[in-house]
C-alpha cells in the first residue's frame, strides 16, 4: 500500500505509513469521520408518556433508538451538581465504546431551568435534530446524535409528574 502523502510503499496491513506516520487510506474508513446517520421513516415521532412517567420534574433520559444499545436508557438527574459527561472513556459517564465516539465526547449541564448539551472538540461532532452543534439547549424529543449512537432526549413535565 502507497502512502498518499508521501509515496512511501507499507505493508497490506499497516494503519500508518512508517515514513511519515500519516493514516494510510484504506484505514479511513475504520477511523475517519463518519456522515450522519439517514432518516429512518419507521422511527417513531414522539415517545409516549409512561416513558418519562418515573421521571421527576427536571430529570431527563437519554434513550438509544440507534447504535449498538438500542433500547438503553440514560437518567439525566436534575439535582446532580456535576456535569454528565459521554464519551468513549471508560470514566465518562455515558460510556459509549464505540471508535465513532470521541474519549471526552460531549458533556451535559442541568441550569436549574434547561438541559445544556455542550460537544467537547469531538472528531464526528454532536448533532441535535440532524445540525451539527457546539452547544444547544435541548428540548423534550429532541434527537440527539453522538458518533453511530442516535438518542432521543426525553424530559419530565410537571403536568406527566406523579
Amino acid at each position: 500500500m502507497q502512502c498518499s502523502l508521501c509515496g512511501h510503499t507499507s505493508g497490506e496491513h499497516d494503519r500508518f505509513c512508517s515514513s511519515c506516520g500519516a493514516t494510510l487510506s484504506s484505514n479511513i474508513e475504520h477511523t475517519g469521520i463518519i456522515p450522519l446517520l439517514e432518516e429512518d421513516v419507521t422511527e417513531p415521532e414522539t415517545w409516549l408518556p409512561e416513558s418519562v412517567s418515573n421521571l421527576n420534574a427536571g430529570n431527563a433520559q437519554l434513550i438509544v433508538r440507534r447504535g449498538p444499545l438500542e433500547g438503553v436508557r440514560f437518567t439525566l438527574p436534575a439535582n446532580r451538581e456535576q456535569t454528565i459527561t459521554i464519551g468513549r472513556a471508560s470514566e465518562n459517564d455515558i460510556f459509549l465504546d464505540d471508535v465513532t465516539v470521541s474519549r471526552k465526547h460531549a458533556r451535559f449541564d442541568f441550569d436549574g431551568a434547561n438541559w445544556i448539551l455542550t460537544d467537547a472538540g469531538s472528531l464526528n461532532g454532536t448533532y441535535v435534530n440532524k445540525s451539527r452543534v457546539e452547544t444547544a439547549n435541548l428540548q423534550d424529543q429532541d434527537e440527539v446524535q453522538v458518533g453511530k449512537f442516535r438518542f432521543i432526549f426525553i424530559t419530565a413535565k410537571d403536568s406527566e409528574v406523579n
